[in-house]
């Protein structure tokens, strides 16, 4: 009896780590303190990576006020550069930049998606959780 609830309490002991362990790591919402060109650059790459397309222009202050990036698809232009009123192609594409456990991370919420932005250094950004 003595031998079988030593072997159950190791058990027990192993299991309750394991699931310590297999937590996932916090997510937070991150800003960049100062963005570079290749920073941009890489930013692009993963928005490409993540929903495909072409490489969107961004502000060189991507990321600095705010941890949310939205993407909007341009209107239709006629031959003198004038939008076509309702020629909409598309909506609005989202984006977020998080810090998960240790690495930057730019979040696409649409898919669940994420890629790691390793030349980027994060941090959290005080006014959100």
């Amino acid at each position: 009896m003595m031998k079988c609830s030593g072997w159950f309490a190791t058990l027990l002991t192993l299991l309750l780590s394991g699931c310590q362990y297999s937590k996932a790591a916090p997510v937070y919402a991150a800003l960049i303190e100062q963005t570079t060109p290749d920073m941009i650059r890489e930013i692009q790459h993963a928005i490409v990576a993540l929903k495909g397309g072409k490489a969107p222009k961004l502000a060189n202050n991507v990321f600095m006020q705010r941890s949310t990036l939205f993407l909007e698809k341009g209107n239709i232009r006629d031959a003198y550069g004038q939008p076509i009123l309702g020629s909409r192609e598309g909506g609005v594409t989202g984006f977020e930049l998080q810090i998960r456990g240790e690495q930057c991370v730019l979040f696409y919420p649409k898919t669940g998606e994420y890629r790691v932005l390793s030349g980027i250094p994060c941090v959290p950004n005080p006014q959100q959780p």
